[in-house]
């Protein structure tokens, strides 16, 4: 497998994260989860904007009412330098984020999946969590979206429970990232 690398958004992937975006749009607009995991790229004025966005995000600075700070970061394939997937890992909970959607939102490329590389940057972001403190962390994902099910529970994510959120279900999973790093050791 080829080697994945977490980066910062930069304008150097302009161009290739607007292709992932519409590559998103295309095969997933039907989708109920088509922009989860996508740090609302897809509303963004324009994708400067949105890099100084996600810099603040990542400080605390000028959120909207019940954001939390948060890291995100676009997921690279160091041999040929593309974007595979992007991540968010929100540094804290609030009771919505506790209940609902938990520290990590992620997406990989329409093209680039069924290739094992969800699991891999789930591994990435949870190390990625740990250098920020959090050692439990909590996933959720659509009840229906069996990919990201088999993903997080290959991360040894432990199954608590599922919620209704206006009529869709959410399951919920704790992931140690402690016992999970040490595995992948």
């Amino acid at each position: 497998m080829e080697e994945l690398i977490l980066i910062s958004p930069t304008l150097e992937y302009k161009e290739d994260a607007l292709k992932f975006l519409e590559e998103i749009k295309q095969n997933d607009a039907d989708s109920e989860w088509a922009y989860a995991g996508m740090s609302e790229l897809d509303k963004a004025i324009s994708y400067e904007q949105w890099i100084k966005d996600k810099e603040n995000e990542s400080k605390g600075i000028n959120l909207p009412d019940g954001y939390v700070p948060g890291s995100t970061f676009f997921t690279i394939r160091k041999n040929d330098n593309k974007i595979i997937g992007m991540v968010n890992i929100r540094h804290e909970l609030n009771d919505f984020l506790l209940k609902y959607f938990g520290h990590i939102g992620q997406s990989i490329r329409p093209s680039e999946r069924g290739k094992g590389y969800g699991k891999l940057q789930l591994i990435k972001a949870c190390e990625k969590a740990q250098e920020l403190g959090i050692n439990n962390i909590l996933v959720t994902c659509n009840e229906l979206n069996m990919a990201s099910s088999k993903t997080i529970e290959s991360c040894m994510g432990e199954y608590e429970n599922s919620v209704n959120k206006d009529g869709v279900i959410y399951k919920r999973y704790w992931i140690d990232t402690e016992k999970l790093l040490n595995r992948q050791r």
